[in-house]
């Protein structure tokens, strides 16, 4: 036990050299690094600090929820007559990962002392509005609450306070959240573990910017916005966003399968969890008052884009080959509009580079504009970045790289598509029940065709229809039947078919 004590110590002082903090305190109460998630209850009041985290309901009309801590806008301001603000995940309201929304209704509710025990007597505040949410670099949303910041003071909920320090690889976290998966004992529940270091996140359509990467246990659905603090201070230092526990390599990159960007390659760091930096948020509050137009506001709005024609958001392409045997490079086919008159871009191979004014192109109209340039020859992850400009004469500059529009595409190799994978099953009554493997990017959508063995050809690609579907059934009084499949991956190419005789 002496070393132990001695072992915790240490490291509260490794800390404290790294973050700058003068006074040692151990919010963590001996939580080991790594451990369990705990459970949380208040008795004695030894967890009234975190009275301020709280239970999610983001709309009366959604079951799911979320985490989200009460936070200090007062920055060193005696005056508490301002909003109440509450902070969370962007994802938690929306999937837009081409703008920032901003001023949206809401009709949820957050319940603070969220305890072990204490069901009973959580208090209840009503949502306002969504004040500002994005998915574009960061993952964060900040929401008022229909009632003022000193009525929450008044019943003892201290917010907590948003760190003014960059974290620094190494640095004790701790993580309080409300994981789902505990309705037999439900309340918020605390991990621990150090901080692993930052990196830039590809996951489904967005592109995040130098997350915060960790592994403290128990997260799950639920945990989606709960603040990620300095052990020693307990001030936010980050927002919990999403993680890559229980996901293949294979589906890198793809929803809930965050890929980190790696020399331009997708790597996916197994047991992972990622965090959206909170460091910025600070200067978003003047005298108790959410204000996005402060300088040095992370959530500051820069541009607004409408995507236009038929395209549809991707991921994904492969480089084919044509009838000469010649490689062919996939595009961009971006089409769209900004609330700029003009549009600056330029390709790269890391989201950094989208935040430097160098190398972007001369200004082009941001009317029905359409970038379809070649994407490759190389493989792996390609970013276009996209900035609006009032005129042909501003050029790129500093405070346009706030939070650029970024575009993320992997390019695969020229290849075959996987055959179909499917799992045929024979049930009591005769029929065939046919399941389909499904593994994005690479067995996206499958296409179905059957009859008489000696009047279906699979070779033949006529006839073909996509059916998106767990289970496909084939009735006993169908049979004998051949079953001819084909899978799609992302890029839309096509598999070789695959033939099934189904028979009595």
């Amino acid at each position: 036990m002496k070393y132990r004590k001695s072992a915790l110590l240490s490291i509260a002082f490794l800390s404290v050299i790294a973050t700058g903090i003068s006074q040692a305190n151990d919010y963590g109460q001996g939580q080991e690094n790594f451990s369990n998630a705990i459970p949380l209850d208040n008795a004695q009041d030894r967890h009234s600090h975190w009275r301020a985290v709280g239970r999610l309901q983001v709309s009366k009309a959604k079951s799911g929820h979320c985490t989200a801590s009460l936070i200090d806008s007062r920055n060193g301001s005696p005056d508490a007559s301002g909003p109440a603000y509450i902070l969370t995940s962007g994802h938690c309201f929306n999937e837009n990962s081409l703008n920032i929304s901003s001023d949206t209704p809401l009709d949820g509710h957050i319940d603070f002392d969220y305890f072990l025990g204490n069901m009973e007597n959580t208090e209840r505040y009503a949502l306002k509005k969504l004040v500002r949410s994005t998915m574009r670099g960061a993952d964060l949303a900040i929401i008022e609450l229909d009632t003022p910041l000193q009525s929450l003071l008044d019943k003892g909920i201290e917010p907590l306070k948003i760190s003014p320090q960059t974290p620094v690889k190494g640095m004790n976290l701790l993580i309080v959240g409300n994981p789902s998966g505990h309705e037999n004992a439900p309340a918020l529940r605390l991990s621990a573990c150090p901080l692993d270091g930052a990196a830039d996140l590809v996951e489904n359509f967005y592109v995040f910017r130098a997350f915060l990467k960790h592994r403290c246990q128990g997260i799950a659905r639920g945990s989606s916005g709960s603040p990620v603090l300095d052990r020693i201070s307990n001030q936010i230092v980050g927002v919990l966003s999403t993680s890559t526990r229980g996901k293949w390599a294979e589906n890198r990159c793809q929803v809930d399968a965050p890929c980190e960007v790696v020399n331009g390659q997708p790597v996916l760091a197994p047991d992972t969890s990622y965090s959206s930096p909170a460091i910025g948020l600070r200067s978003c509050f003047s005298q108790g008052q959410f204000n996005p137009l402060a300088l040095d506001c992370s959530l500051q709005s820069t541009l607004n884009m409408t995507l236009t024609g038929n395209y549809r958001l991707k991921t994904f392409s492969r480089i084919g080959i044509d009838e000469q045997g010649a490689e062919v490079l996939p595009t961009w086919s971006w089409q769209f509009s900004l609330d700029m008159p003009k549009y600056r871009y330029k390709a790269v191979r890391t989201p950094t580079e989208c935040e430097s004014p160098h190398h972007y192109s001369n200004a082009l109209d941001a009317t029905n504009a359409v970038i379809d340039d070649p994407i490759g020859p190389d493989t792996g992850l390609h970013f276009l970045c996209i900035i609006g400009v009032d005129s042909a004469e501003q050029r790129p500059a500093g405070e346009m790289m706030n939070k650029p529009v970024i575009v993320a595409m992997e390019v695969a190799p020229a290849g075959p598509t996987r055959m179909p994978e499917l799992k045929i099953e024979r049930t009591a009554d005769g029929d065939y029940k046919v399941t389909p493997h499904y593994s994005n990017p690479w067995l996206w959508v499958y296409a179905f065709k059957s009859g008489p063995a000696d009047a279906v050809q699979c070779d033949d690609s006529q006839g073909y229809m996509r059916e998106y579907v767990e289970v496909k059934t084939i009735r006993a009084a169908q049979l004998p039947i051949k079953l001819c499949s084909i899978v799609y991956e992302m890029g839309k190419q096509p598999s070789a078919p695959r033939t099934d005789l189904l028979l009595p």
